[in-house]
C-alpha cells in the first residue's frame, strides 16, 4: 500500500528568516524591536503589490493581535501600531524550502515541495528502516522540530488525503496524523470542503448548497451535483476530480524532485539523432568526459542519468547505479548501452546529457611498484630500459585500477544490477542479534542510501560484523530453514537431549547428542515492540506481525486468518549457507516472530541413526513461573 507524508510548515517564511539570520551573523542587532526575534514582539513579513504593501506573513504574537496575511499594511498597523515589519524574502523562501525537500531524501526518495509552504515525501517501503510508520513520522517530527521549524505532519495512502489531512486534521497538541490503509475516506469526513484543495468559487458555491464537510459529499449523486453546479459545471468537475484522487479512485501524477547532479555533460546537435550508431558514439564521447571530470575531483560515480532532449520539447531518461565506485568510461557505456535499445527517439534526439547524480571519493591506486619496457637502441649499442611508476586510478582511463576478482565481481553485479533491476541483486548483511533468524538480512547490492541498513549508511558494519564473530562463533548448521519447524520429541528427563522426535511425520531415533547452547531471549526488542504498538497500533496485519502461534498452533482467529492467506504459498524452502557455515538469516528479509520471542532457547546438535545431523531447541525451560504454557520443541536448521 502507498504511504504518501505531507509536511505543512505554517510559518516557514518567518522561521526561515530567522535560522538564516541566526545563522548568518548570530550577535547581530537589528535596528527594529524585532533583532532578537522574542516570541512576545509582534512581526510581520510584507511585500509590495499593485494594491500597496501587503502582509504576506506574521508570527503567532502578531496573529493574536488579528494581524492576517493578505492585509494591508496600513490597516494591520491601525490596528496594532506595534507591528514590526520585515521584508519578505520569497526567492529565499523558495530556495530554502527545495533545500529542505533535498534534505526530506533521508525519509523517502521520491520528494518535492509542496506549495509555498509544504513538502511531500513517497515513504513506501521505508518506514521499516525507522522502526514502522510511527518511528519515521517521530524522528521526521523531531528533527524538524530541532531544525526550528514548526510543523503539521500527515500520512495517508493518496497525496490529496494527506495534504488535506496535514493542513486540516492537524493542530499544535496533534501535530502528527495517521490515517490507516483503507481508512482514508473516514479521516477525510469530518474535513471542511475547502480541504481538497479547490479554487475559491467552488468552495463559496459548495457553502452556498450547504455542502461543509467533505463527508456530505460521499453519498451525493454525481449528476445531482452537476445540476446544483450549474453555474459553474467546471466548478464541480474540479470539486469531484479532487475527491476521487483524495479517495484514491483516481491517479494524480506527482512531480518528483530531480536530485541536482554531483557533475553534468551535454552535447547538441545541429541535426538531430537518429540513428543508434549516432546515439552510441554520443555516449561513449560524454562518459569520456564525465569520468574525465570525476578522476579531476577524486570521485567514482555510484549513480548516473543519461537524459535525451527530443526535437518535440519531450525528453527521456535512463538511471544506471553500480556496486562501488567507478570512473572508467568503457563501464560506464557498458551500463547504457544495455538500456539504449529501450529508448525512443521520436523524431530526434538534438541534446543528448550525462549526469552524475552520485558520486563517492575514490583515489588512486598503485597496483605496481614499476613497470619496464625494453626499447631498441638507435645507435645499435644494446637495449634501454624505460622504468616508469605503475600509479592505478588516475589519467584518462580513469579507472585503471579495478582489475582484481573483486572489481570483477563489482562489475557483474552493476551489469545485472542494471539489467535484472536493484532489487534482484542482493547480498547479506549482518544484523547484531542473538537470535539467528534475525542474525541476517537481505539489501540490494546497488541500491540508495533509503535502502540500506541504517548501520551499513552509518558506517557501523564492522561492529556487526565483530558482534557476528563474537557471539555466533559456534557450530552453525548449513542450511537454516525459513521458520523454525514444530516438532514433537521424547526426552529421558524433561531438560535433557531429545531421544526421539517426530518432524514432518517421520520419526527419528537419536543416537548422538550435543549440547545445550543457551541463547536468551532479546528482551529490549520485545520491549520495543509493545512500545510502538502501544503508540501507533495498527490495523492491518504488516509482514512480521505474524505470531508463531497463528504459524504454528494454526489458530484460526480473524488475525491468524490473514496470516494464513498471505504465507500459506510459503512452503518452508531452505537456502544454502555460505561455505564457512554462517547462518543464513531470515531469506525473505523479514523477521519470523516466534511465540513467546521473550523466553530463552537450548540449542542442541543431534543426529540420527541415518546418520542425518538437526540442528532443534527447546523453546522455554521448565519449571520456570510466569511464561505461557510449557516447554517447545523446534526443528531450526540441518547440517551438511
Amino acid at each position: 500500500m502507498k504511504r504518501i507524508v505531507s509536511i505543512w510548515l505554517p510559518a516557514w517564511p518567518i522561521e526561515r528568516m530567522r535560522r538564516s539570520h541566526h545563522a548568518a551573523s548570530p550577535a547581530a542587532a537589528w535596528p527594529d524591536p524585532a533583532a532578537a526575534w522574542p516570541d512576545d514582539v509582534a512581526l510581520a513579513l510584507v511585500a509590495a503589490t499593485g494594491r500597496g504593501l501587503r502582509i504576506t506573513a506574521a508570527n503567532s504574537r502578531a496573529l493574536a493581535e488579528g494581524v492576517q496575511p493578505g492585509q494591508a499594511l496600513a490597516d494591520a498597523r491601525a490596528a496594532f501600531p506595534g507591528l514590526a515589519t520585515r521584508p519578505a524574502e520569497p526567492g529565499r523562501d523558495g530556495a530554502g524550502l527545495l533545500a529542505l525537500a533535498h534534505w526530506a531524501g533521508r525519509y523517502g526518495p521520491r520528494r518535492h515541495v509542496d506549495g509555498d509552504d509544504g513538502i511531500w515525501i513517497d515513504t513506501t517501503g521505508v518506514a521499516h528502516l525507522y522502526g514502522g510508520e510511527a518511528g519515521l513520522l517521530r524522528d521526521l517530527h523531531l528533527r524538524l522540530r530541532a531544525l526550528g521549524f514548526t510543523a503539521r505532519i500527515a500520512v495517508a495512502e493518496t497525496y490529496g488525503g494527506a495534504h488535506a489531512l496535514a493542513r486540516f486534521a492537524a493542530s499544535p497538541g496533534r501535530p502528527v496524523v495517521v490515517a490507516d490503509a483503507g481508512a482514508i475516506a473516514a479521516a477525510l469526513a469530518p474535513l471542511p470542503v475547502a480541504a481538497l484543495r479547490i479554487e475559491g468559487e467552488a468552495v463559496r458555491l459548495a457553502r452556498r448548497l450547504g455542502l461543509k464537510r467533505i463527508g456530505q459529499l460521499y453519498d451525493l449523486p454525481r449528476v445531482s451535483l452537476a445540476r446544483r453546479f450549474r453555474v459553474s459545471e467546471a466548478a464541480a468537475e474540479a470539486l469531484m476530480a479532487r475527491l476521487d484522487a483524495a479517495l484514491g479512485r483516481r491517479a494524480e501524477p506527482l512531480a518528483e524532485l530531480i536530485e541536482p547532479p554531483v557533475l553534468h555533460v551535454q552535447q547538441s546537435f545541429a541535426e538531430p539523432l537518429i540513428s543508434a550508431e549516432g546515439l552510441a558514439a554520443a555516449v561513449a564521447d560524454l562518459a569520456e568526459r564525465l569520468c574525465a571530470g570525476l578522476d579531476a575531483a577524486g570521485l567514482g560515480l555510484r549513480r548516473g542519468r543519461l537524459v535525451l532532449y527530443r526535437v518535440d520539447a519531450t525528453s527521456t531518461a535512463v538511471l544506471i547505479g553500480t556496486a562501488a565506485p567507478v570512473r572508467e568510461p568503457a563501464h560506464v557505456i557498458g551500463l547504457i548501452a544495455g538500456k539504449l535499445e529501450t529508448l525512443d527517439a521520436g523524431f530526434g534526439i538534438d541534446i543528448v546529457a550525462l549526469e552524475a547524480v552520485a558520486a563517492e571519493p575514490l583515489g588512486a591506486r598503485q597496483e605496481v611498484l614499476v613497470t619496464s619496457s625494453r626499447i631498441s637502441d638507435a645507435t645499435g649499442g644494446g637495449t634501454l630500459r624505460a622504468v616508469s611508476m605503475g600509479v592505478v586510478g588516475g589519467g584518462p582511463d580513469c579507472d585503471r585500477g579495478r582489475r582484481g576478482n573483486g572489481d570483477d565481481l563489482a562489475r557483474l553485479v552493476d551489469r545485472l544490477a542494471n539489467r535484472l533491476g536493484p532489487d534482484r541483486v542482493l547480498r547479506a548483511a549482518v544484523v547484531p542479534s542473538h537470535l539467528p533468524e534475525r542474525a541476517e538480512r537481505r539489501w540490494p547490492l546497488v541500491a540508495a542510501d533509503t535502502a540500506r541498513p541504517r548501520q551499513q549508511r552509518s558506517g557501523a558494519s564492522a561492529p556487526a560484523a565483530s558482534f557476528e564473530r563474537r557471539h555466533h562463533s559456534g557450530l552453525r548448521p548449513a542450511v537454516l530453514l525459513v521458520a523454525p519447524e514444530p516438532i514433537t520429541v521424547m526426552a529421558e528427563v524433561p531438560d535433557g537431549p531429545p531421544l526421539r522426535f517426530t518432524w514432518r511425520r517421520v520419526e527419528h531415533r537419536v543416537v548422538a547428542a550435543e549440547g545445550p547452547e543457551r541463547i536468551e531471549a532479546e528482551w529490549w526488542r520485545a520491549l520495543g515492540e509493545r512500545r510502538r504498538e502501544v503508540e501507533a497500533p495498527r490495523t492491518a496485519v504488516e509482514p512480521g506481525d505474524c505470531t508463531a502461534s497463528d504459524r504454528v498452533s494454526g489458530a484460526r482467529s480473524p488475525h491468524a486468518r490473514s496470516c494464513a492467506d498471505r504465507e500459506g504459498k510459503r512452503n518452508t524452502t531452505i537456502a544454502q549457507a555460505s561455505a564457512g557455515g554462517a547462518p543464513v538469516g531470515e531469506l525473505l528479509g523479514e523477521p519470523v516472530a516466534l511465540p513467546s520471542v521473550h523466553r530463552p532457547r537450548d540449542y542442541y546438535r543431534i543426529e540420527d541413526v541415518a546418520g542425518g545431523r538437526y540442528w532443534v531447541f527447546r523453546l522455554g525451560l521448565y519449571g520456570r513461573g510466569g511464561e505461557d504454557g510449557a516447554p517447545r520443541w523446534f526443528m531450526h536448521g540441518l547440517f551438511g
